[in-house]
């Protein structure tokens, strides 16, 4: 019999991937290694107050994320996405949890 924590985590994830759903975005998905690209949720990160400064920076720069569920499928660095006829690469992952995993991306 399964616990009730992991029933009460599973049911959590399932309620977080419904919201992501809701309010992501399609966008046309071209994976790296050459698969064949296809439709997928993005949520971009639209984060103008957040600012990556270090102290070696002159200019800071904006960072941009964007996030994806991992229920659709791998991803990568190198991997190219495009959005309102914007194409983007990602760069770096930033983080992952049980549903999403997010990257820094680039528009080309």
């Amino acid at each position: 019999m399964p616990s009730l924590a992991s029933v009460f985590a599973d049911r959590v994830n399932a309620k977080i991937a419904r919201l992501f759903r809701k309010l992501a975005d399609p966008c046309e998905f071209a994976p790296n290694n050459g698969a064949a690209s296809y439709t997928r949720l993005v949520s971009l990160d639209d984060n103008g107050s957040e600012i990556a400064a270090s102290s070696n920076e002159y200019m800071p720069e904006l960072i941009m994320r964007a996030e994806f569920l991992l229920s659709e499928g791998d991803i990568s660095s190198g991997d190219v996405f495009t959005i309102d006829a914007t194409e983007c690469r990602l760069t770096q992952r930033v983080s992952t949890d049980s549903v999403c995993v997010t990257y820094v991306y680039l528009q080309m």
